[in-house]
């Protein structure tokens, strides 16, 4: 506990993740909200549900790095305050609109939206100490993982129970209210005049560099998180149990919520292929468990690693970026991240049609995750060595010639 202590007492912090994580509950609704409406509000179907919540989707995943860039440019403020007005007028409208109007709405919506994720990763990595951003990360992703446990599920007794057209309604003042606040209150990263100089091109390049092994890494993790779901409804589906869904989703949220805490308590470095290779090889063997109640204690380590996944690549994408390109990084990582989620749940269906069984989804998910973070760990970047290093490996030293 000491170390989150340490990362809640830096000025600015706790409060931009208690706003973060009040952006993040309606933002995790989004799509359970933009399908109720189509299916229940506008009586459509899912093929129609399904192209609307896809472009909200694809919009989040597009957008990401161009408002990072922004972000970089105007500052973080501007481009909430721009996203928070262009949010409350997609969803002041979005229950008045038909299908068609409601897809292109949700695209733009999507290509304006700064996740509550993003603006917490930018925080802490501008903010917190080196030493201590891992615990920072870790902390961004309970908070996220306690938004998947609370947030669909209130939106969907909203839109049930009462309306959808009510659901759309309060997830937009939710949002719009919660990104306002953010806005006004979280602190600005700290500007720094000599950012321009101290930067070389060569060591950009090494952080484009150090980028793209992380950014797959994130990418393997989305897809395993969004194809967990699916692959566990197959597995009920197959034993006709489909009724205990809610429970091995609610527990897979816990379990990942203790895996995220835990991870954040842990006093070294941990490279971000490390709990994804993890992730995906306790992923993998869930394929052959058949029954529910086995699978209920099964999934524990793989949900665990889950948070911890996200936590560690964060930090790496936090650690390979500077004061210039911060907001196009977190922003990259944003996109990465949302590209796994958008293809995991196809894959992990594809592969269960492929090969006749329902559970296979583990095993394609968690295969693709191992292969990708063993990628990451052979084509990381090596530190290039610095010039009083090369002049060492030059000279002999006095002990290596009298040996």
């Amino acid at each position: 506990m000491k170390r989150y202590a340490q990362v809640l007492a830096v000025p600015g912090v706790g409060r931009t993740v208690a706003l973060g994580w009040l952006v993040k509950l309606p933002m995790i609704a989004t799509p359970v909200v933009l399908a109720l409406q189509v299916s229940v509000g506008l009586g459509l179907g899912l093929g129609s549900a399904g192209l609307v919540t896809g472009a909200w989707m694809i919009g989040a995943m597009v957008g990401s790095p161009f408002l990072g860039r922004a972000m970089d440019r105007h500052g973080l403020r501007r481009v909430l305050l721009l996203s928070a007005a262009a949010q409350g007028v997609f969803w002041g409208v979005a229950a008045l609109l038909p299908q068609p109007a409601l897809a292109v709405g949700a695209l733009a919506s999507g290509l304006l939206l700064v996740p509550g994720s993003t603006v917490v990763r930018l925080v802490v990595s501008a903010s917190v100490p080196a030493q201590h951003r891992q615990t920072g990360f870790a902390l961004d992703s309970v908070t996220s993982q306690l938004s998947y446990l609370l947030g669909p599920g209130i939106a969907a007794v909203v839109a049930t129970q009462l309306s959808p057209a009510l659901a759309t309604r309060l997830l937009g003042c939710v949002l719009v209210l919660a990104t306002t606040a953010l806005a006004l209150y979280v602190p600005m990263p700290p500007a720094e005049e000599d950012a321009k100089t101290t930067a070389t091109p060569s060591a950009a390049g090494g952080r484009t560099l150090g980028l793209l092994p992380v950014l797959a890494c994130t990418f393997a993790a989305g897809t395993v998180s969004s194809g967990f779901e699916i692959s566990l409804l197959g597995v009920l589906r197959s034993e006709g149990e489909v009724a205990w869904i809610g429970l091995l989703i609610a527990a897979c949220g816990a379990y990942a919520v203790a895996g995220g805490f835990l991870f954040g308590m842990l006093s070294f470095p941990v490279p971000p292929w490390a709990p994804v290779l993890l992730l995906g090889l306790a992923t993998g063997p869930l394929a052959f468990v058949s029954d529910w109640r086995i699978l209920l204690v099964a999934v524990l380590p793989a949900a665990m690693l889950s948070a911890a996944s996200f936590a560690a690549t964060a930090t790496e994408v936090g650690r390979v970026s500077d004061e210039r390109t911060r907001g196009r990084t977190m922003g990259l990582y944003g996109s990465a991240l949302a590209g796994g989620n958008a293809l995991g749940a196809p894959l992990a269906g594809l592969g269960s049609g492929w090969t006749g069984q329902p559970s296979a989804g583990f095993l394609i998910i968690g295969a693709a995750a191992a292969a990708t973070a063993l990628a990451g760990r052979l084509l990381r970047p090596r530190p290039a060595a610095s010039p009083t290093a090369a002049l060492t490996a030059e000279v002999p030293s006095h002990a290596a010639q009298e040996g």
